[in-house]
């Protein structure tokens, strides 16, 4: 029997080399089935195999897995073939993951002595790693994907042997380093950063980069997706809209992920440690959750949708809580308490509902009311769900911790962005019946929550892309309804319309005093006054609403809105403006905008 399974190992063996060696696959390549009666001891979804250094998923027709159960075969009969087991996996990797597969701009591979050179001295990156990590302080929200002791052990052994430092590893360094930078930028320089914030981000955003290209995502090494999370944390933080940059470089975290098994539960893994378990479901918990919000914010489909996972939710766990030494995983503590793990249960919960928000704008064929109706039933549970801690009171009412401040707003922020995107294009139709009232009234109470929410806004929020896009859109869908009210009335008054002109009046307002802390304010002030300057007279809402409009009228701006032709266009002095207009335009196209069919 052993001479047996030794021949058999051989010829699996030499089947890989053989697949090693094609160059593609071919029609007329040999296929091997097997036959068995009974179909439940199947496995189909492969596996995830970690030997120590890597963790890499196996596809169920992977000769590798067929190589795993020999192994696991001669193990079970006791033979002594550790000089042919160990070959067997550790040989395959250089198979899997051959040539690398990220590319960021014109970014190309750079040498070692470059890169630790660009490091700070270590007083220096102490005191940064410092900020980093004290998370009720730091501003900007950064997944709890690292374990900080685990981290800092192996940020002092790169200090005593820089040169045996893996690429991945500093590649992670320099993305923790450069949403230190990336924060100090937005929220306020220290004297020994001033001035060069913005331009040491830009160059740790281009070194962590390098250093992806450089130790190749493809080869499924230690804290590559960690490495490519952190990085989109960033992209999605900074001020420049980048909407669909980051949804593509967010499927390439998707599939690093997948790759390395990160959609498979880590029980089904033998050998892993609790600790590695549990940090590996936080991983994938925040990458699905980027997907889920990319997807949301650009309006395009989601990748995680099709995508099998059994990988379950994270615990609500304290870091404490979790150690090396850990053997039995802690229960999980309400999410009424908060741990560094809250943020992101919550948020991943709030943003798979959203991620339907985007299917259901994506979907090629027209999707039935009904299904609008469990969408905004979902997003609604979600909502609800919220700890108390999480929630933010009236006009944008909080107390805390800057960071809990941020986080909560931005929670808020886009469930109300939600309702608004699923709904607006229900505005429109069939206004003379009830049918879709609700949606209508849906839609305008989160735009008008969204504008709400800007009485709370610090000025130098107003940098950030998805907030100054969030607030366009609320105004934009007030103004719309306005302009539908003016075109058709006596029909969706409610609410008044001189409570929409009023919360538009108090948003141009705002940006006019946010104009000190970024430039582009006024710009948006000027868009807002002159979409007013509209209203004054002739509008649906009477004499009494046209008086509380007080906006001059600029010079050299004239908005157009014809709605019978389907579009909405302004002078070419604000064809700048913050805003997504193709998406606008496409949403007015008559096709998509009255004729729609929803059933």
């Amino acid at each position: 029997m052993s001479q047996r399974i030794n021949h058999l190992e051989d010829v699996v063996k030499k089947l890989i080399a053989e697949r090693q060696q094609a160059s593609s696959a071919s029609s007329s390549s040999v296929v091997y089935t097997t036959e068995s009666p009974n179909l439940d001891g199947l496995k189909s979804s492969g596996r995830t195999v970690m030997d120590g250094v890597r963790s890499v998923h196996l596809g169920a027709d992977d000769w590798h897995v067929v190589l795993e159960e020999i192994k696991e075969l001669k193990n079970t009969w006791k033979q002594e073939q550790d000089g042919q087991g160990d070959c067997g996996v550790r040989s395959g990797f250089s198979h899997l993951v051959d040539g690398s597969s990220l590319l960021f701009n014109q970014v190309k591979p750079i040498e070692r002595m470059e890169i630790l050179s660009a490091l700070p001295p270590k007083p220096e990156v102490d005191q940064l790693l410092a900020r980093f990590f004290d998370c009720q302080a730091f501003p900007i929200s950064v997944p709890p994907i690292l374990h900080q002791s685990t981290f800092l052990h192996e940020y002092n052994g790169h200090w005593r042997d820089p040169s045996r430092t893996d690429f991945i590893w500093l590649g992670l360094l320099f993305s923790i380093l450069g949403i230190t930078m990336l924060a100090f930028h937005q929220y306020g320089e220290p004297l020994e950063y001033e001035g060069l914030s913005e331009s040491l981000f830009h160059l740790y955003r281009m070194r962590t980069a390098q250093c992806l290209l450089s130790g190749d995502i493809a080869k499924c090494l230690p804290y590559t997706v960690e490495t490519l999370r952190l990085n989109a944390t960033a992209e999605l933080n900074r001020k420049d809209d980048n909407r669909r940059g980051l949804w593509i470089m967010t499927g390439v975290i998707v599939r690093a992920a997948i790759n390395m098994g990160y959609h498979r539960d880590p029980s089904q893994c033998p050998g892993i440690s609790v600790l590695q378990a549990e940090y590996r479901r936080r991983i994938w918990l925040s990458v699905i959750s980027m997907d889920d919000a990319a997807s949301f914010l650009g309006g395009f489909p989601r990748t995680t949708s099709a995508i099998f996972s059994d990988t379950k939710e994270p615990r609500n766990l304290h870091d404490w809580e979790l150690s090396e030494t850990t053997t039995v995983l802690p229960p999980s503590r309400p999410l009424t308490e908060p741990t560094p793990v809250t943020y992101l249960i919550v948020k991943g919960r709030l943003f798979r509902a959203l991620g339907r928000v985007a299917d259901f704008h994506s979907a090629p064929d027209p999707s039935s009311y009904k299904t609008v109706l469990e969408i905004d039933r979902a997003v609604q549970d979600v909502y609800e769900s919220f700890p108390p801690h999480m929630k933010v009171g009236s006009r944008g009412s909080i107390s805390g911790t800057l960071q809990t401040n941020l986080s909560n707003l931005s929670l808020l922020g886009m469930y109300h962005k939600g309702i608004c995107t699923l709904h607006r294009r229900f505005l429109a139709k069939e206004r003379d019946n009830g049918r879709f009232q609700f949606s209508r009234d849906r839609c305008i109470s989160a735009a008008l929550a969204l504008l709400a929410l800007q009485e709370g806004l610090e000025p130098f929020l107003y940098k950030v892309s998805q907030i100054r896009q969030m607030l366009t859109l609320a105004a934009m869908v007030l103004f719309l309804e306005l302009e539908l009210r003016r075109k058709y009335p006596g029909t969706g008054e409610s609410p008044d319309s001189r409570i929409l002109l009023h919360a538009l009046e108090q948003s141009c307002a705002r940006w006019a005093e946010a104009t000190d802390a970024y430039d582009e304010a006024w710009r948006l002030h000027q868009f807002l006054a002159s979409m007013l300057s509209g209203f004054h007279v002739g509008t649906g809402a009477g004499t009494e609403a046209s008086q509380m409009v007080s906006h001059e009228i600029l010079p050299g701006f004239s908005p157009r809105f014809d709605v019978a032709n389907g579009c909405f266009s302004l002078e070419e002095d604000l064809s700048n403006t913050d805003f997504d207009w193709s998406a606008w335009d496409t949403f007015f196209a008559a096709g998509d905008y009255e004729s729609d069919p929803v059933y």
